[in-house]
Formats: structure tokens, sequence, C-alpha cells
């Protein structure tokens, strides 16, 4: 059994605490979030991108020179 005194249970419990108003405030953020762009899933975003991003690399090695470039070159915003 763990021999735990107060001061050790005190210090735990504060930073719970803390941990859980930090908590608190990243939830609000997301609800506001979510209330600006009810259809954003930011895991579903994260997915997009790589999913972008490895379909760029897969038409770069596939294609001619031409297409090699021109994707190389081109300016690509996915948000």
């Amino acid at each position: 059994m763990l021999n735990w005194d107060a001061n050790t249970l005190t210090l735990m419990q504060e930073e719970s605490i803390k941990q859980a108003e930090k908590d608190h405030l990243a939830q609000e953020v997301i609800e506001e979030s979510r209330k600006v762009n009810p259809n954003y899933n930011p895991t579903l975003a994260w997915v997009g991108r790589r999913v972008a991003d490895i379909g760029i690399k897969l038409m770069q090695m596939s294609g001619s020179d031409e297409d090699k470039r021109a994707l190389h070159d081109a300016e690509i915003h996915l948000n």
C-alpha cells in the first residue's frame, strides 16, 4: 500500500482541479468554434489533408515531367 501524506494528497488534488479547469476552457473554445461552423470535424480535416498529400505525391511519382513540375510549383491550400 502506498503511504501518502496530507501535503501530497493536497497537491494532487490541486493539480487535478487545475487540469479540470483547463479542460473546461478548452471545451468552451471547441463549443464556440462548433457554433461558427457546426459541420467542421478536426479529425476528418486532418485525415483529408493527409489523403490529399498522399494523392499529390502519387500523382508526382506517376505523372509526366510537366505534371510533376506543375504540382510541385503550385501552391495548394487545403483549407
